[in-house]
């Protein structure tokens, strides 16, 4: 990893003081927290739709479980080509192409109904938030700066995570009142709305890529190696931690029902009321990040992985239903804060051109610690009782911290040596400039 990238992640390095933001530039970062927001909204009522549907027709445990399947490998399986797209391709034809096919399959699904149709759009529906995935998370950086990435990115995650939130029980209502077809047109709208925000954003990447890259290509400059998130020391560890925590997440989400219905005997509503406490907990704790000014992004991440931890371990060790409410808002505000700064970091460490390959590559660890979780939480569920896997996924937690943190805290502080020498190096070489 080069000089220039080892910089410190509390606060971007600059060379020079950069011009404040424009009115119009943070303008675009909301019209782009709200694309954001309704193309999370719009995936998740989908697939809650679906589901629902899948249910009413009789469909059994293994059609539920291809659809999230549906909904998770698209993205991990694209990610080498969504990464490729978003680093190539001028985003806002990206933004409104994907944007466009999306609504296209929703309005398919309320044509076509069989389960395997329907799992298989679903697959397509996801295939295309892999692609703007990227897109929507290397926006920032390019709108407002990296010295504005903190205050943008935390715009973005907690507009999305409202519509996280937000969608289950929307989809929900509307399916009770009107069937699957309403909610799925007004996914479609949704996607449509996104089509328009594309259009509203005038900061565009890789636009003139292409005749920059011949113009480059003409020179003697011998042509640099591919960027891989890998050479970054920090990065991968910081993904793989996130990898660990997430599955180990995902694992609870499929023994949770069965913890609070059939451990506890409480009813549907004390259910949907526990789900909620999770959600809830993750605005806030995209907030918080904007106000942990003083503290290195590092520190900021290792402590939002503590509280997922302590989340999990907290529910098993429940004396009663009502005690997970307060631990489950615990882990949503970790949640909430671990994506955001995530998204910071990438957004400060990675250079421009090759951002997308990066979110792609934190779409595919988001994905694939889902996906392995669902599988082992499912195993779980005939190896011991709902308690005992909770406790299980909590020590697996604290054992990820335990192995992972310090190669992250380390990482973190070489690289700001590293830092530290160039701007050392740079100094002492204009000094000498001066005396000569």
């Amino acid at each position: 990893m080069s000089h220039e990238m080892a910089i410190d992640t509390r606060t971007p390095a600059t060379t020079e003081a950069s011009p404040p933001p424009s009115r119009r530039a943070w303008r675009e970062v909301y019209i782009l927290a709200g694309m954001r927001g309704l193309s999370f909204a719009g995936d998740i009522a989908a697939e809650t739709a679906i589901a629902l549907q899948l249910q009413a027709q009789g469909a059994g445990s293994y059609a539920i479980m291809a659809l999230l399947l549906s909904a998770t490998v698209p993205p991990v399986l694209l990610s080498p080509l969504t990464g490729r797209f978003a680093d190539r391709f001028d985003s806002r034809n990206l933004i409104v192409v994907v944007g466009a096919l999306q609504a296209l399959i929703c309005v398919a699904m309320t044509i076509w109904t069989s389960p395997v149709v329907l799992i298989g759009l679903s697959a397509l529906l996801s295939s295309g938030l892999a692609f703007t995935h990227p897109v929507f998370g290397a926006l920032p950086s390019a709108i407002v700066g990296k010295e504005n990435v903190p205050r943008a990115s935390s715009i973005s995650q907690t507009t999305a995570m409202a519509g996280m939130v937000a969608a289950p029980g929307i989809a929900g209502i509307l399916i009770g009142r009107f069937g699957i077809s309403i909610p799925l047109l007004i996914d479609a709208l949704s996607f449509g709305a996104v089509v328009v925000g594309g259009l509203l954003i005038k900061t565009r990447l890789h636009k003139d890529r292409g005749s920059a890259k011949s113009a480059a290509g003409d020179g003697d400059e011998p042509a640099k190696a591919p960027y891989k998130v890998t050479s970054d020391r920090f990065l991968t560890a910081v993904l793989i931690l996130s990898g660990a925590v997430m599955a180990a997440a995902s694992i609870i989400n499929v023994l949770i029902v069965f913890y609070v219905r059939e451990d506890f005997g409480a009813s549907e509503e004390t259910f949907g009321l526990i789900m909620s406490a999770w959600m809830l907990g993750l605005i806030p704790g995209g907030m918080l990040v904007r106000r942990a000014k003083n503290l290195r992004h590092e520190t900021v991440l290792i402590g939002t992985f503590v509280c997922i931890a302590v989340a999990i371990l907290g529910t098993g060790l429940a004396p009663g239903v009502w005690w997970i409410v307060p631990f489950y808002v615990l882990g949503g505000i970790g949640n909430g804060a671990q994506a955001t700064v995530t998204h910071i970091l990438l957004n400060v460490r990675v250079p421009d051109t090759h951002r997308g390959r990066a979110f792609a590559a934190l779409g595919a660890v988001s994905n694939t610690g889902p996906a392995i979780g669902y599988v082992v939480g499912g195993a779980a569920m005939t190896l011991m009782a709902p308690r005992y896997g909770f406790l299980a996924a909590g020590v697996f937690c604290l054992i990820a911290l335990a192995l992972f943190s310090g190669r992250v805290l380390k990482s973190a502080d070489a690289d700001r040596a590293d830092a530290d020498r160039a701007d050392a190096d740079r100094a002492d070489a204009g000094l000498k400039a001066e005396t000569v």
